[in-house]
């Protein structure tokens, strides 16, 4: 075989290369974690000043899985009055499983949302609300079991 079959041959290796790693690009999703990322970048001194009142108080909030499903306890003195409130489970490997459901929490200051909704894995859970005026804010890791 002489030379120029050779080199022939190493073009067509490289093409089919690049033109298979193009399929394969193709067929990628690029989910973005968050649609709002720039909307939600402007507004971020609230999620500090959240945590701020959050941290700032003795009793922690607390997520735990139950048999009816995942159970949030706020801290009793962020729970009363409240006023409008959001829980988020984000999962980082399928946009599909997040949950978003407001927070109604019943006089102890617990809510819990059904099992049915989530699929077993990994989570960030992020929970915003407002109560007696101010704004508190939560974002932690958690695996639903």
């Amino acid at each position: 075989m002489s030379w120029g079959y050779k080199i022939l041959i190493v073009y067509i290796v490289f093409i089919a290369m690049i033109l298979g790693m193009v399929y394969v690009a193709s067929k990628q999703t690029n989910e973005m974690q968050d649609e709002n990322y720039y909307a939600k970048e402007l507004v971020y001194q609230s999620v500090i000043d959240g945590k701020n009142n959050l941290n700032a108080l003795s009793e922690k909030l607390s997520i735990s899985n139950t048999a009816e499903g995942v159970t949030i306890k706020l801290p009793a003195a962020a729970a009363a009055n409240i006023t409008e409130g959001s829980v988020y489970f984000l999962r980082p490997s399928d946009e599909k499983s997040d949950v978003r459901t407001k927070l109604i929490v019943d006089a102890n200051g617990i809510q819990t949302i059904p099992a049915a909704k989530f699929k077993k894995g990994l989570y960030t859970v992020q929970i915003s609300w407002k109560s007696n005026g101010k704004i508190y804010y939560n974002e932690q890791k958690y695996t639903v079991d």
